[in-house]
């Protein structure tokens, strides 16, 4: 099935998701033609329309090579967000599971490496308490909630 040229071409915005669902299309299917990358995208552009600065796709090595889908920072505030466009289905929970376990990991080497980087905690913004939170965001609904 030929599928909108313009969701493809890094042209997606809110406005344009607004647009179709007043035009009467289903957010389920209006999701169906965006990518991965226009889903960090949006996922960023969110954050952006809530007064967060956002980086997409921060790269960063401590023992090992890491990347954070959009570090998104708010005053003393930090989210490090996993961006997941799975569409439901019978493993999604366990998945779902391995993938909070991995961006755990993630945040925890995020903070040694900040630690350690003067340079990029400056161009970060972040403050001396800063407070970090991991956030994984997906497409569709699940009862998996992990609070600490």
């Amino acid at each position: 099935m030929w599928r909108n040229i313009g969701w493809y071409l890094g042209m997606i915005s809110l406005d344009k998701i607004k647009q179709k669902l007043l035009e009467g299309k289903q957010i389920e299917e209006i999701v169906e033609d965006i990518g991965w990358q226009d889903f960090e995208e949006l996922v960023s552009e969110i954050m952006g329309k809530h007064g967060f600065e956002t980086w997409n796709n921060f790269r960063f090595k401590t023992k090992r090579r890491y990347e954070i889908d959009i570090t998104a920072t708010k005053g003393d505030k930090t989210l490090l967000i996993d961006c997941k466009q799975w569409s439901t289905g019978r493993y999604k929970k366990s998945a779902l599971k391995s993938t909070t376990e991995d961006q755990e990991k993630r945040l925890g080497e995020f903070k040694k490496f900040i630690e350690t980087n003067p340079i990029a905690k400056n161009k970060l913004k972040l403050g001396k308490n800063q407070v970090f939170i991991s956030i994984i965001v997906t497409w569709h609904e699940e009862n998996l909630v992990k609070r600490s």
